[in-house]
């Protein structure tokens, strides 16, 4: 039993880091992304180079957009796993917790909003070419 709850802890924890390391992609993208667009919003280009650049911040953008959907998907895994590990051991920590939150706006859906406001940004900009 003392193993299983080791298993637990590591387990709960490497949920914590997948968390962590979305949220680190996140801040690269978004990084980037605004870096991108400033460039592009500031520099005096031709228009073959702003047409580039603006592709280049759309698909950066679409795998922003499926960088966050798969975390999100990994992240459900694990949360699955340990719902069945408390089932199964008559803990309800992390299901007390989903029933409760549940409630509140899904954040991958908030988070993917911001990947497709720059893809939309790109379309005009290009579309203004």
């Amino acid at each position: 039993m003392k193993n299983n709850i080791e298993q637990y802890k590591i387990f709960v924890e490497s949920a914590e880091k997948n968390s962590e390391k979305r949220i680190n992609q996140n801040n690269i993208y978004l990084t980037f992304s605004l870096a991108l667009f400033s460039f592009i919003s500031i520099t005096k280009i031709d228009k073959l180079p702003f047409f580039i650049l603006c592709i280049l911040g759309t698909i950066i953008s679409i795998i922003w957009f499926f960088t966050i959907d798969n975390y999100s998907k990994r992240n459900k895994v694990k949360f699955s796993i340990i719902n069945e590990y408390e089932e199964k051991n008559d803990l309800n920590w992390f299901i007390e917790e989903q029933k409760r939150i549940s409630i509140l706006t899904n954040l991958s859906f908030l988070e993917k909003l911001l990947p497709i406001a720059f893809i939309i940004i790109y379309l005009i900009m290009m579309s203004l070419v």
